[in-house]
């Protein structure tokens, strides 16, 4: 009879340890995870890595290069910013969920706070986009479309590209 307590109670301390919750370290993996993910469920594209990174073939100007690495040294680290913090808030939701305590509009004012993150995620995107279209001329256009061709970005050339 002791030897099953002894077992019962071993058991209780090692299941204990699975129910602590995630690591400092495991949690920063899953925000990692949720940032690739939040790119992912995305509507637009991340372009101005791969505009960058093939403005030679582009043809972009000294003036233009300057103007969109202009804007990505103003609003990078924000944007980044807000995916970490939606990503975290993502996290706090799935964990939230499983607990009996949390009152169903508390998760819907989590995910309210999601989506008010992903709003300015969005914003970001659209504020480089436009800055994208201010900088590009015709032929940059062309160019950066046959760049988009070779790279698997999840985007493909609009047909009538020629026509702009």
């Amino acid at each position: 009879m002791g030897a099953r307590i002894l077992l019962t109670l071993t058991l209780l301390i090692a299941s204990q340890s699975g129910f602590s919750g995630p690591t400092p370290g495991q949690k920063e993996l899953d925000i990692d995870t949720y940032i690739e993910k939040l790119d992912n469920i995305s509507h637009l594209p991340d372009l101005l890595p791969v505009i960058l990174n093939n403005k030679d073939f582009i043809g972009l100007t000294d003036e233009q290069i300057e103007n969109l690495e202009h804007w990505r040294k103003e609003n990078r680290g924000p944007l980044l910013a807000v995916m970490k913090q939606a990503a975290r808030k993502r996290v706090e939701i799935k964990q939230a969920a499983l607990s009996p305590t949390v009152s169903s509009a508390r998760l819907q004012q989590m995910q309210n706070d999601i989506f008010r993150l992903q709003r300015e995620i969005l914003e970001y995107k659209l504020s480089c986009r436009d800055n994208v279209v201010r900088t590009f001329n015709n032929e940059n256009w062309d160019s950066f479309f046959l760049v988009l061709a070779g790279e698997d970005i999840g985007v493909s050339v609009p047909v009538n590209f020629a026509e702009k």
